[in-house]
């Protein structure tokens, strides 16, 4: 599940659960519309979220092209899933905090 929050020039797109490839596909298309309308920098927190599947790593990609990768940071990543992104190399990539 995704919850948008525009929060002063930036979109913070809160995310909550298992990012897999299902529910990615249920919000993806909202996500990227979101973003290609608001032209604004995006922030991905992952507060609650235990898992995600190569699908999330897609829409990061998909994401960081929109916005140019500077202007993607996600944050409150629980170490398993910082772990995933460091394997993919997104680590060099994306701002992860």
């Amino acid at each position: 599940m995704v919850k948008f929050n525009k929060k002063k020039n930036s979109l913070v797109c809160s995310f909550t659960g298992r990012l897999d490839t299902q529910n990615c596909m249920q919000w993806q298309d909202e996500l990227i519309a979101k973003v290609k309308e608001l032209k604004f920098p995006v922030c991905f927190d992952l507060q609650g979220v235990n898992y995600i599947a190569s699908s999330f790593l897609r829409v990061c990609l998909k994401v960081a092209k929109e916005v140019k990768s500077e202007n993607l940071s996600l944050i409150n990543l629980c170490p398993s899933i910082k772990k995933v992104f460091k394997i993919a190399g997104f680590d060099k990539q994306l701002n992860i905090n």
